[in-house]
């Protein structure tokens, strides 16, 4: 089965790996507008760039979507995840840009409720600066948007933090961009499979760990994922991965070791598993997870 890389863009900015100076059409902007650098959060490009030809999919699997430039759909109000009493746990809330459809929009949802399962400890409110405006953002704000960008087999979009805490380095804002050709082509499985992944970067995963000088000699250090990764089986460090250049490397599970596990740099073909270890990374990152967590995604995977 081949393999798929997510292999992100070459232009840098200061902080993370961005869109910026890479040419496309008209449609989507992927140049993400960064908030303002306050005594609270410091805006940054985490993002990166995605590409369709590099997500394993078949044409076949899934079921194809509808949204923002791929033919009507419905414009939604904000969702937030978590509990209702915000002060009560973290949420995930999330701002849909254009029109979508019921399908693309309850893969979002889906996504960000088996977050906030997994994520269950309150962080401080911040207030975030933009040209829109001042927002309080509580625990996370995630921009999402569906449009053209060029064509089927291209870009697939752009996704990661935009700015994070002063303190612990938590990510406050983030974007998620998609292109609707792209993802009505690859279906709802494997779009399932690709949203969850980058929201997993968007709250962190990869994106903050040199921030909290979680990875040494190619190895993630995190204490928590490392015992889950013991227990599957595994023995030292985990390995994390060197290959696929800026923005692939060092900021995933390496793909060698762990194959199908969703949070490598690769999607695959078929199923991908989002294991314990990747459970119990979050709570290396600084979260309060869930005592009783378990895999958000695994059909019986066991690392071997």
């Amino acid at each position: 089965m081949a393999r798929r890389e997510f292999d992100f863009t070459d232009y840098e900015s200061e902080n993370g790996n961005s869109g910026f100076g890479r040419g496309h059409p008209r449609g989507l902007d992927l140049k993400p507008e960064l908030p303002e650098t306050t005594h609270e959060v410091i805006g940054v490009d985490l993002t990166h760039i995605l590409h369709a030809s590099e997500v394993g999919f078949s044409s076949a699997k899934g079921g194809g979507g509808g949204g923002s430039g791929g033919g009507g759909g419905t414009t939604f109000a904000p969702y937030t995840s978590g509990p209702a009493t915000a002060s009560a746990g973290y949420n995930i809330t999330i701002e849909f840009v254009g029109t979508w459809t019921q399908d693309l929009y309850n893969i979002f949802v889906s996504s960000a409720d088996s977050l906030t399962q997994l994520i269950v400890g309150e962080i401080p409110n911040v207030s975030v600066r933009t040209k829109g405006g001042v927002k309080t953002v509580d625990d996370i704000l995630i921009t999402a948007e569906l449009g053209p960008i060029d064509g089927v087999n291209g870009i697939l979009g752009q996704a990661g933090p935009t700015s994070v805490r002063t303190t612990g380095s938590l990510p406050a804002t983030a974007t998620m961009k998609f292109d609707i050709d792209d993802v009505n082509n690859m279906g709802l499985d494997v779009f399932a499979d690709v949203v969850i992944h980058e929201m997993g970067h968007s709250l962190g995963f990869g994106s903050i760990w040199s921030r909290l000088g979680l990875v040494s000699n190619g190895l993630f250090t995190g204490s928590r994922a490392n015992a889950e990764y013991h227990d599957m089986g595994g023995v030292g460090g985990i390995p994390v991965e060197q290959d696929g250049g800026s923005g692939t490397a060092g900021s995933h599970w390496d793909e060698e070791t762990f194959g199908n596990e969703l949070m490598t740099g690769y999607i695959n073909a078929g199923a991908n598993y989002f294991t314990e270890m990747s459970a119990a990374s979050f709570g290396d990152l600084g979260y309060v997870i869930n005592p009783n967590y378990g895999p958000i995604v695994d059909p019986g995977y066991v690392f071997v």
